[in-house]
């Protein structure tokens, strides 16, 4: 039986044992980068850093009010490089430091959001956000942290929403089939319609990253249910890769280079 969770930070869901979609995704790919993944973990991004800091802001406002601060405007000349440095030397780790520019960014990618009016409703709601649910498909224990769970009671239907940060809102549709998020959406799904016995509408909030008109553009969709099904069967495919590469390790498993037909025809 599933189970959902509000008291985890996200690296204690992270230490939480349950295979998650980042690690199907590594699956997919090859299971010997489950082991590399965990030899080696990812330091973060300058681009995920700024996805991350626009999903507190929207996601956990109260959270980035208090954990947030901006860096004061100083001079560009040698003292104010080094009050700039002095400052961030004294708040240390009590708080997470962003330059002018990136504070006002998110800022503005949050305020362009909240101005969309569904994406309004189905953010400031009544619901729970950054959620950890557990459960079990195929005898695998596996794991979601869902952005936003809408309360049922708000809209008479059960829906996850999921924020993501897009470089160029245009090109969404091939984010979704890039980062597998067909995969997220019947993967997260499954675990939730486990937990609370109904199968939930799963929608994303879209915001670029690049300014358009002088504002942050923001898009709601669902996905086709076609896409939907696609994911469904991949992530079962690679949830049996992983219990694979649990039972017997990873072996020998080298990826073969897929090479575009527009470089072959250049051979």
């Amino acid at each position: 039986m599933a189970n959902l969770t509000t008291a985890l930070t996200n690296n204690e869901y992270r230490a939480q044992k349950g295979i998650s979609k980042s690690e199907l995704d590594l699956a997919h790919q090859s299971v010997a980068l489950l082991e590399w993944n965990k030899n080696n973990p990812a330091p973060g991004s300058e681009s995920v850093d700024l996805g991350t800091h626009v999903h507190c802001a929207l996601l956990e406002p109260d959270v980035f009010e208090r954990e947030y601060i901006k860096v004061p405007d100083f001079d560009s000349n040698k003292a104010g490089r080094e009050k700039r440095d002095a400052f961030i030397e004294r708040i240390g780790d009590s708080k997470i430091v962003l330059d002018t520019e990136t504070y006002l960014q998110v800022c503005a990618m949050r305020d362009s959001v909240l101005h969309h009016p569904v994406a309004n409703m189905l953010l400031t709601s009544k619901g729970i956000s950054e959620a950890s649910i557990f459960g079990e498909i195929n005898g695998m224990r596996v794991k979601c942290r869902p952005d936003r769970i809408v309360d049922p009671e708000v809209f008479g239907q059960h829906i996850l929403v999921d924020v993501k940060k897009c470089a160029s809102i245009d090109e969404f549709a091939k984010s979704v089939m890039g980062f597998r998020y067909n995969v997220q959406q019947a993967f997260y799904s499954d675990i939730y319609e486990q937990y609370s016995g109904h199968k939930p509408r799963f929608i994303f909030v879209v915001v670029g990253e690049k300014r358009a008109i002088g504002r942050h553009p923001v898009r709601v969709w669902e996905l086709p249910d076609r896409i939907v099904d696609i994911g469904r069967s991949d992530y079962l495919s690679d949830l049996e890769l992983v219990r694979e590469y649990e039972e017997f390790g990873c072996g020998l498993d080298v990826e073969q280079l897929f090479i575009p037909e527009y470089l072959m025809r250049k051979c």
